[in-house]
């Protein structure tokens, strides 16, 4: 199996917690809490729930130029949709060109948004605690983030 000297060097400086898959995106359990009212709001309009992560990384200096608009290696998106109950989707990471892991330097980061489906509504009807950080760090351990409506004005956590 073919590891790139980026995923070798997490592996050696202990930022891989579990194993990665062979595009080195570590696993990720996230599963998703609505509040009463949210459960009831799109049990009602048979909503569904997205659940969206980027990954990037930092760029090495001599990789910069293959950064972003916001200076980072982009390393691809995952979505999945879910029930509008609720409940746990694994995150695997997306199909990644790995010459794009020797262009980074420290860890893959992780971004996680989770939103209302759409089908009901053109709005977004969820407020959801969301990810942003390093993978290894939020791979440790499954992750809960809580959801309410929108109009029930409720704070949001980002974690990790």
């Amino acid at each position: 199996m073919k590891f790139s000297i980026a995923i070798a060097f997490a592996v050696l400086a202990g930022f891989v917690t579990e194993p990665a898959n062979a595009a080195g995106f570590q696993p990720v359990d996230i599963t998703i809490v609505l509040s009463p009212r949210a459960a009831a709001t799109l049990s009602k309009r048979k909503e569904a729930i997205i659940v969206s992560a980027s990954y990037s990384g930092d760029p090495e200096k001599s990789a910069e130029k293959h950064a972003d608009e916001i200076g980072r290696i982009d390393l691809g998106t995952e979505e999945h949709s879910m029930p509008g109950t609720g409940g746990t989707v694994r995150l695997t990471g997306p199909k990644t060109d790995e010459q794009k892991f020797g262009w980074i330097k420290g860890p893959v980061l992780i971004n996680v948004n989770v939103y209302s489906a759409r089908k009901s509504s053109q709005d977004n009807l969820l407020n959801c605690d969301f990810i942003d950080g390093p993978l290894p760090q939020v791979a440790k351990a499954p992750v809960t983030l809580n959801c309410s409506l929108i109009a029930e004005n409720k704070s949001t956590r980002a974690l990790p």
